[in-house]
Formats: C-alpha cells, structure tokens, sequence
C-alpha cells in the first residue's frame, strides 16, 4: 500500500527563527492526572536560519546526510508528551545517566519517501512500521506511543523537507522515527521518560556496489534472533551483536550475513535485509 503524503492545516509557525536545537516546549496539559498525548495538530516550526546545499545525487550514501530540520518530543511521567517540533537538526542534550545509554532502551523505525510521475511524495505501508513501533515501544516498556501520531508527524517532516527528495530511480528520502529512554539514573528498571526524534536522510543504494546482487555467508555460531527475544522487534540491542559477525564475514569477502538458527539451521534473516526464497520445483515451475 503506498500512502499519499499532503500538507495538512493547524501548523503553528514560531515566529524566532533558530540554528540551535533548543529544549522541547512543555506539554500544555493542566491536569497532573491526565498527562497529555502526543498531539501532531499541535506540531510547531523552528526554522533553520540557512538551508544546506543539496548533495550530488552521486555522492548519497546511506544514512551519512541529513535534511535541514528533523522533528523533536519528549515524554515526562507526569505532564505526558510535549508539543512535537520541527526544529533545525542538530545534536541533542541528554543526561549520561540516561536510560537508553546505560541499558539500551532505543527502538526505531525506517521507511522511505518517494517522488512519483505526478511530482506526489508517497511512503510505502508506513502503517505496519507504526504498529511495528508500537509493539517495539511495549516491548522495552517505554511510554506507550500512538503509532498513527507518529505517522502524521513524519508525513508532515516529509512535506515540510521536500526539496530533500531525490526525483532519480533507486533513490529515496529515509525517514528514521526513533524513541529512546530518557530516565536520568541508575537503576535497572523500564524508563517512565521518553524522546521521539525523527531523522530524514536522502539516500541512495545501500550497497557501495549500487543495485546489484550481494554475497550472503551463513552463519550459526552466532545468533540474531531466537524464540522469546526480541528479534521480532525493532530495538537498537539486536545490532550491536552482530557487528563482529559481520565484521568477519566482510573480511571473507562477503557482503552480508545470512542468520541461521538451531541444529537444524533455519533462516531467520539476512542481516540488513529482507530475505526470500524461490523454489524451483522440478517440473519447472516456481513453487
């Protein structure tokens, strides 16, 4: 299913422009019994005083540019979320003490914004990255987080750093919601603060060899995913693991790996991919 992205009414513009990433503004809920939801309605603009060129379509690799603005809220026990913000990019100031640096409560997502012949931006089935987010977010015990929220606020940063859509073939804006435990402290217990950022990235290929076939090298002795963990989620801790997996298999002259799983080796994944298999059965046809 691809998803048209429109602008949408109810923007609030903020009238200082800003190149600093400043706090989130506070959420406007009164009631300390009812903290307050994440809002996409309430969504305000800080704009960057100047835009950065354009790279050459050429040179976009994979997540190492980033559009002008990104979106910035934060999630407090007591008063709930903040009013969302597009806001210049830039870095962000967290605690050390925070919860996602010390255990690892990070989730995200990715999908991709494309140009059609009609000049539209489309998502493709963003609705099952959302309720992927969701799942990830309940997982980690994070501050419950409307997914179709979400959703809004990345059709809105979409519209909002158009110009950042490559128009070429195989080329794409990416878009990374991402919602990290903020909790200040020691303590190994699920963290009751919370930051959604979200990132746009133009990109093309993810391999440096463009759009051609990568090598896959089976691996056993390390595992991605097993039954009961969080393989089924988006959640930062799955990567780190496998760097050193990947690592050596990169050294063997391999592109990727491709994650088995038990004695009887099933396939869980292939490492930064979809993975799907063709049968050819023996009459000839794809079964």
């Amino acid at each position: 299913m691809l998803l048209e992205v429109s602008p949408m009414a109810q923007i609030v513009i903020m009238g200082n422009k800003s190149s600093t990433v400043s706090p989130p503004q506070m959420s406007d809920s009164t009631d300390p019994g009812n903290p307050a939801l994440l809002d996409a309605s309430k969504l305000r603009i800080t704009h960057a005083e100047t835009l950065k060129p354009l790279q050459p379509i050429e040179t976009l690799r994979f997540g190492q540019a980033f559009s002008d603005h990104m979106i910035v809220a934060t999630h407090d026990p007591v008063t709930g979320w903040s009013v969302p913000e597009i806001k210049p990019y830039g870095p962000i100031a967290l605690d050390p003490a925070s919860s996602c640096f010390q255990y690892g409560g990070n989730v995200f997502e990715g999908m991709k914004a494309y140009l059609g012949p009609d000049g539209k931006a489309r998502l493709f089935r963003p609705d099952l990255n959302m309720r992927r987010l969701e799942r990830s977010c309940a997982r980690l015990a994070l501050p419950p987080i409307d997914g179709d929220v979400v959703l809004e606020l990345v059709k809105r940063l979409v519209e909002f750093e158009r110009r950042w859509i490559p128009k070429e073939s195989g080329y794409s804006l990416y878009m990374r919601p991402t919602v990290i435990a903020t909790r200040p402290g020691l303590g190994v217990i699920a963290s009751d603060h919370a930051m959604l950022y979200i990132l746009a990235s133009p990109t093309g290929p993810y391999f440096p060899q463009g759009l051609q076939a990568v090598s896959l090298l089976a691996v056993s002795e390390n595992v991605r995913a097993w039954p009961g963990g969080t393989g089924g989620h988006k959640v930062a801790g799955n990567y780190s693991p496998g760097f050193l997996p990947q690592k050596a298999a990169t050294q063997q002259g391999y592109d990727q790996i491709l994650w088995l799983f038990g004695e009887d080796r099933r396939i869980t994944e292939a490492g930064a991919m979809n993975f799907f298999v063709v049968v050819k059965r023996d009459d000839g046809d794809g079964a």
